[in-house]
């Protein structure tokens, strides 16, 4: 449409006039962030640095305080004393000892224990918390298990001794792969509390998270660290960290930008590792890039408002016009278009208003029409009366007469009275599946009559009693069953009726023992059942078929299947109204 077409261009004009502002906009607010993630980036780097130059310079003044420990008097004292003093002179020099040990421990910005072993009176002093850990120091000095002159992180299984950084020493140094011969054997130990402690305040004062990490062991993290996006952050770490002491990056985390920093210790050879989401960070410029954005909808709105009401006297009418001929092409007889003018639109309405007004008349006339014919149909066929039935009942009481079987022909009479009432009643069209039960045990009760081999079983939940149905819908089954497939059968035969009840609807399965078909004849039978061809002979099966369908929808219908038991199984299922469904 021209006006369709007019109206898209203005708006792509206005459009590309937005274009420049939003580039503009778009290139300062990238500029921008480049700035502050800059800034961020030298400042949280420094202090970093920093932190990590202060570990290293504590750790290194540890180290010189484990290695100046033989040339204290109180420590040569204590290493000095022979096997055989006594307990008085052991308890005296452990005792000022482990007092100026304390003492160091406690100076400095993290608290450690040292541990001393004298290998000539195989004492020990400790300033550790656990006293097992006496044992386990002199299990190690032993065992060989000591690694002297240098850092380790010492990762323990015992609950009770906590993991650390330690520093082992040895002197003499020559013999320190033999340490029953050393002098002395020490160490200093600081625990990964006090360094979380540590990270805890350095947390304070940053926007980010910072850490420890070292290959293959546990991080060590502030107090209030998220330990879940730690481990999320630390494969990004690997695979983007450099080998230099110290660098950043950025990484992105299930839709989440990070800035990740790093430094690596000297003394420890552990990185240390803060990381920062960028959107708290930017949250100012994120402020004023929604904002932008904001405004310039509002723009947008305004302009396309404008625009729209420029041409509304046009687009719209015809748009209106245009919706409603599509209606009509998809069958929607019962559209209008309001009239809401009195120029030419106006009359353009009301002539294609009363064009669809007279389409949707005929259209009604004739349906209403096929409607008649079909219910005529439905009548004829429900009034027929099958005179080979009245003739054997007819022929059956009087035999009964004869021999003077005055119940049976009392019996007989009544269900057959019950029977054609039923079935030439055509003034009501539904009828509850209770009463068409009724039917079918009138009728098959009549056939019992007349040949005692049959036999029939009916079991319908109570609840499926009071449904709704087309009349004379199980009958024409439960007839073809005798007629077809007990009738000719020697010997006794079963009919069973069973009603389902299914998540969609409800079924009534119709089950004979008898004579049966091939696959070819039950092939065939389904064919024409299903057929909407005009038939010379009449068949009820295929008028149960189209009443389901006509009546519960396409998914309902008739279905025939080879019984377990030799003969037929025929198969009622129809769908449930709305107000079943409720």
């Amino acid at each position: 449409m021209e006006k369709s077409n007019i109206f898209k261009k203005i708006l792509a004009i206005m459009g590309l006039l937005l274009i420049p502002i939003v580039g503009l906009y778009s290139y300062s607010n990238q500029i921008s962030i480049h700035v502050v993630e800059e800034q961020i980036r030298q400042n949280s780097g420094d202090k970093l640095s920093f932190f990590v130059q202060q570990i290293d310079a504590e750790f290194d003044q540890y180290m010189i305080s484990v290695n100046n420990l033989g040339i204290e008097p109180l420590v040569r004292a204590f290493i000095s004393l022979p096997p055989a003093s006594t307990d008085s002179e052991l308890f005296e020099a452990k005792l000022s000892v482990q007092e100026d040990l304390e003492i160091k421990g406690k100076a400095g910005i993290l608290e450690r224990a040292y541990t001393l072993f004298a290998p000539l009176s195989g004492e020990v002093v400790s300033t550790h918390n656990s006293i097992s850990y006496k044992q386990k120091f002199v299990d190690m000095v032993h065992g060989g298990g000591l690694k002297p002159f240098i850092w380790t992180y010492s990762a323990e299984d015992n609950s009770r001794i906590p993991n650390a950084f330690v520093y082992r020493i040895v002197e003499p140094l020559f013999v320190y792969e033999d340490l029953e011969q050393a002098d002395l054997v020490g160490e200093i130990r600081v625990d990964t509390k006090d360094i979380a402690d540590m990270l805890t305040r350095f947390k304070a004062d940053s926007p980010g998270d910072p850490f420890l990490f070292h290959e293959n062991e546990a991080p060590i993290v502030a107090r209030t660290a998220d330990m879940k996006r730690i481990n999320e952050l630390l494969p990004l770490f690997e695979n983007n960290k450099k080998d230099v002491k110290q660098g950043t990056f950025l990484a992105s985390l299930q839709n989440e930008q990070y800035m990740i920093l790093y430094a690596k210790s000297e003394a420890t050879g552990w990185y240390l590792i803060e990381y920062m989401p960028l959107e708290n960070i930017l949250t100012p410029i994120t402020s004023s890039r929604n904002w932008f954005w904001l405004s310039l909808s509002l723009i947008l709105l305004i302009s396309v408002l404008s625009a729209f009401l420029l041409y509304r006297n046009v687009q719209v009418p015809i748009r209106e016009l245009y919706l409603a001929a599509k209606r009509l092409r998809r069958g929607d007889y019962s559209v209008r278009v309001g009239s809401r003018k009195h120029d030419e639109f106006g009359y353009l309405f009301e002539q294609f208003n009363l064009m669809s007004e007279q389409i949707q008349h005929l259209i009604n006339s004739i349906y209403a029409e096929k409607l008649h014919a079909r219910e005529a149909t439905l009548k004829q066929l429900q009034s027929q009366i099958n005179p080979h039935f009245l003739y054997n009942c007819l022929f059956f009481i009087k035999n009964m007469t004869r021999i003077g079987e005055r119940d049976a022909v009392m019996a007989m009479a009544v269900k057959l009275g019950d029977y054609y009432r039923y079935t030439t009643h055509v003034d009501q069209q539904e009828t509850t599946l209770r009463e068409e039960i009724k039917l079918i045990h009138n009728y098959l009760s009549i056939q019992k009559m007349r040949m005692d081999r049959i036999h029939f079983q009916i079991k319908i939940p109570d609840a499926m009693l009071e449904l709704k149905l087309p009349r004379l819908i199980v009958q024409p089954i439960i007839e073809n069953a005798i007629i077809h497939g007990l009738e000719p059968r020697e010997g006794a035969g079963m009919i069973r009726v069973i009603g389902l009840i299914g998540e969609q609807g409800y079924e009534i399965v119709c089950e004979d023992d008898g004579v049966g078909l091939s696959e070819q004849e039950l092939r065939l039978l389904r064919q024409k059942i299903s057929s909407n061809a005009v038939l010379d002979e009449s068949c009820g099966l295929r008028n149960v078929q189209q009443r389901l369908v006509h009546k519960y929808g396409g998914k309902s219908g008739l279905t025939l299947e080879q019984s377990a038991d030799g003969g037929l199984r025929a198969t009622i299922r129809w769908s449930a109204l709305p107000s079943e469904r409720e």
